[in-house]
């Protein structure tokens, strides 16, 4: 009986929020942070997820013409941060050491903000970006 209830719960699908058609995955111990942390409107927050160790991952979307989002480079197969985390400006959410990357998707760009104090939240923030499905802006 318990290995039955455990096999369920492995087989669960992990919680997933939307925001402005970008669906992510909310890994356990993180959290959706639903009030906004940078006064920008272009960028625009769309979405920012929290978790332990420092983690957090923040999606802003440039709402600029789709020829300066054609400059972005492609939503990369596979997520890496480079280098050492530098303190982020703009409209970066925090002044502490992160990651910036940038990059298109279904024709909209986005800017993505990623912060962690520990590999786990480092690697848990990658796994986020990993399962992003982004939805085509809406006219």
């Amino acid at each position: 009986m318990i290995v039955a209830l455990l096999a369920i719960a492995l087989a669960a699908p992990a919680p997933t929020v939307e925001r402005a058609g970008i669906t992510a995955p909310v890994p356990s111990g993180w959290h959706v942070i639903e009030k906004r942390l940078t006064p920008c409107s272009n960028p625009l927050e769309r979405l920012t997820l929290a978790g332990p160790g420092g983690g957090m991952v923040m999606l802003q979307e440039s709402l600029d013409p789709r020829r300066y989002i054609s400059r972005f480079e492609r939503r990369p197969a596979k997520w890496r941060l480079r280098g050492r985390p530098q303190p982020l400006a703009c409209c970066a959410p925090s002044r502490r050491p992160g990651w910036f990357i940038n990059f298109r998707d279904s024709g909209r760009g986005f800017y993505v903000y990623v912060y962690g104090r520990t590999p786990s939240a480092r690697q848990r923030a990658l796994e986020i970006l990993a399962a992003l499905k982004i939805e085509p802006r809406k006219a």
